[in-house]
């Protein structure tokens, strides 16, 4: 009686650990599959403009932002920070793909840096996603609420630990009908910070004009200019 139970304990654990080798092997297939989709859309892409949501958790402590956003391959960006009430930029930031700028009207700085070859100021939309799955590991993230709505959420860690990888891993919340990005969260674990950016208003492709990502530092101004990383 007693080898009759036991077997069927066996038997029942043995069972219970097949099914589980099969749900994660569902589940990485999926994410395998999500970011299969996710990088042939990118390929698609040549811009990327939205109104953005900024939420930064730093030291136990949330910072909120909002404004506007446009990136443009391969290395281009136009990023305003806009005041709550005014809707004034309070911050601006433009790279052409050679440099990167910031501008902060109320303190009248400016922040220059030349960007590297293997840099990305934009992790999560660079050039390390055309090859995202030789790039990165992919883990698909559970997120109930946000599969209803018909959207899945992967997590990228890169395969690499070079000085140019910013952030320890960084998640994607990616749309089922055009697997396109609604939002993307950064995860810096030296610092204990994340970084989570919501979009709406997402338009594709548009034609934009090369003074988009140009900026001329405005008379009076200090300039300064940060070290590179090459």
């Amino acid at each position: 009686m007693r080898n009759s139970l036991f077997k069927r304990i066996v038997f029942t654990t043995l069972l219970s650990l097949g099914m589980l080798m099969i749900v994660n092997s569902v589940f990485a297939i999926d994410a395998e599959e999500i970011a299969g989709k996710f990088r042939k859309a990118f390929k698609s892409i040549k811009n990327f403009s939205a109104d953005f949501e900024q939420t930064t958790i730093t030291g136990g402590k949330k910072r909120t932002a909002i404004g506007k956003l446009t990136f443009q391959k391969p290395n281009m960006l136009r990023q305003e920070y806009l005041e709550s009430n005014t809707k004034k930029v309070s911050q601006l930031i433009v790279s052409d793909g050679k440099s990167l700028i910031s501008y902060t009207p109320m303190i009248k700085q400016v922040t220059k840096q030349d960007i590297g070859k293997n840099e990305e100021i934009f992790p999560g939309f660079g050039q390390s996603l055309e090859n995202v799955e030789k790039n990165y590991n992919i883990k698909l993230i559970k997120d109930e609420l946000a599969e209803k709505k018909g959207v899945h959420c992967i997590e990228l860690t890169p395969k690499k630990t070079e000085d140019t990888v910013i952030f320890d891993a960084v998640q994607i919340w990616v749309r089922d009908e055009d697997s396109i990005p609604i939002q993307v969260m950064y995860k810096d674990d030296k610092n204990e910070a994340t970084f989570l950016f919501s979009f709406n208003n997402i338009k594709l492709n548009d034609k934009l004009n090369d003074s988009v990502f140009k900026f001329i530092i405005p008379t009076g101004v200090q300039v300064v200019t940060v070290p590179s990383n090459k």
